[in-house]
């Protein structure tokens, strides 16, 4: 079994779920995320139905250090951690690139390694049995861990579950998660995929001319460049003809007015928090329990969706890809299999809406500035802050410790956690 070149999407969904002999499969898409020491990635299943079998494919390539490289999968439903199983553990010292299936009937033969790493697409067994979550429920997180992988790049993996005889069909093609841009910076597509983008410029993070029955949804961020890792410094929302801009402190300007009384953007209520003195919340009532959510923490700023759905943002382009599906496409309607190649398809154009009051180099059609990828390693500096420090204030941030722990480092800054996943 090889993996799909054709969408490349997180949640990508091969085929209906058919009985017993047919499976589905889940493909993270070409993500090539780089991973020093450890790394992970999720996928996220909205599909319920029995589990019968499960296989897990992967490819990786890197060095690992001499010790034991560690590849584990976790299943997490909405009301359950089933717990992780080790997919591999290997003693080795070895560079190279592999590409395996991980399947209980598969070889019995270990990934080896040096030159024997398996890199054809071979079943092999897992360390311990894939069959422990045979008869659950589908749906919930599967996630993904490597460790002990230094220097290394996860290319691709993909969920592969066999559903049992008479499973349910699949969720609506329109179910979406919330989409988000935070930290240093992090993006949530529609398909809840996580990817970075870190070029400096003014970029599309939504474009919806169509809501709210044509009156229209733009929501833009800025950012910036620092040492070797950027961040969203502002962000500008507008409904209509209001335009929110929000900016480091809680800063903002309703309409070009600083610190205007809040109370509407065309029919939509509007409000902010100042919940301490780094931390500014400021929401937007869409109705039925659906908001859009801009929070500043000292100098970083934060874009958010809640309760998003097909009404309001099926018409959506920009960062968070297709609604639904996740898809990387760019404004012509084409798929766009790299993070990198995505975000500049998204920088602001000369013939695009201005929202900011201020303009700021670069402007289109000069490029999104990129950083030094020879200096990036993990994310930026990191020197100042030690990784048991990091983690340790990381902690109440759940499924995505690794990227605040990231983020500390970057910074240099432990204050960072304290917002937990602004």
């Amino acid at each position: 079994m090889l993996f799909s070149k054709v969408i490349f999407a997180a949640l990508t969904f091969f085929g209906a779920i058919l009985p017993h002999t047919l499976a589905v499969r889940y493909d993270s898409g070409v993500i090539n995320k780089i991973m020093t020491h450890y790394g992970d990635d999720i996928i996220v299943v909205n599909d319920n139905f029995e589990i019968c079998d499960v296989d897990i494919e992967v490819d990786f390539e890197g060095w690992v250090a001499t010790g034991h490289l560690e590849i584990d999968v976790t299943f997490q439903s909405a009301v359950k951690n089933f717990g992780a199983r080790r997919l591999a553990n290997t003693l080795c010292d070895a560079v190279g690139e592999a590409h395996v299936v991980f399947d209980d009937d598969g070889s019995p033969n270990p990934i080896g390694c040096s030159s024997n790493l398996v890199n054809d697409g071979s079943a092999i067994q897992p360390a311990e049995t894939l069959d422990f979550y045979n008869g659950l429920s589908s749906q919930g997180n599967w996630r993904l861990d490597l460790k002990r992988l230094f220097f290394g790049t996860l290319n691709q993996w993909a969920l592969i579950l066999t559903p049992c005889t008479n499973s349910p069909t699949a969720s609506p093609t329109d179910a979406s998660s919330d989409g988000a841009g935070t930290g240093d910076p992090h993006f949530k597509t529609w398909a809840n995929k996580w990817y970075d983008f870190h070029g400096e410029c003014d970029l599309v993070f939504i474009s919806n001319p169509k809501f709210s029955q044509g009156t229209g949804l733009e929501i833009h961020i800025r950012t910036k460049a620092r040492f070797q890792y950027s961040f969203i410094e502002s962000a500008a929302v507008q409904i209509g003809t209001d335009i929110l801009e929000v900016g480091a402190y809680g800063g903002y300007m309703l309409n070009g007015i600083s610190n205007a009384e809040l109370d509407k953007m065309d029919k939509y209520t509007v409000s902010h928090e100042k919940v301490s003195p780094k931390q500014d919340v400021f929401t937007i009532e869409l109705g039925k329990g659906k908001q859009i959510v801009v929070q500043s923490f000292k100098d970083l700023v934060s874009v958010k969706t809640v309760g998003a759905s097909l009404e309001e943002y099926g018409d959506s382009m920009g960062l968070l890809g297709e609604f639904g599906s996740g898809k990387w496409l760019a404004r012509n309607g084409t798929v766009i299999s790299k993070a990198d190649a995505f975000g500049m398809e998204w920088q602001i154009l000369e013939s695009e809406p201005k929202l900011f009051q201020t303009q700021r180099s670069p402007q289109w059609p000069m490029q999104c500035t990129m950083p030094n990828n020879e200096k990036v390693g993990r994310r930026g500096l990191g020197e100042s802050i030690a990784e048991a420090a990091a983690e340790k204030a990381c902690e109440h941030w759940g499924d995505l410790k690794d990227q605040c722990v990231y983020d500390v480092m970057a910074a240099g800054d432990l204050e960072l956690a304290e917002a937990g996943a602004f």
